[in-house]
């Protein structure tokens, strides 16, 4: 297992995140799952325009995955 820090923005408050993960591939899923479920959880979707952000680095600062969600305002 691997530690790894998975940093939220777009939704306030912004936040950081301390996981576990067999790999960086299932650090990228995991991150995947988050924004589904801060999707799901919060309003995002009611304020029209929204970017989401989920970005995994290794403690030691290495970029692993970023995965964003948005929408525009039509």
């Amino acid at each position: 297992m691997a530690n790894y820090d998975f940093l939220v923005t777009g939704v306030d408050p912004e936040m950081t995140l301390e996981g576990q993960a067999q790999s960086d591939a299932e650090a990228w899923r995991e991150a995947v799952l988050l924004a589904s479920e801060i999707m799901r959880e919060r309003p995002l979707l009611q304020s029209g325009a929204f970017r989401l952000r989920v970005r995994v680095t290794t403690p030691q600062g290495k970029n692993v995955c970023c995965v964003e969600a948005c929408a525009d305002a039509v």
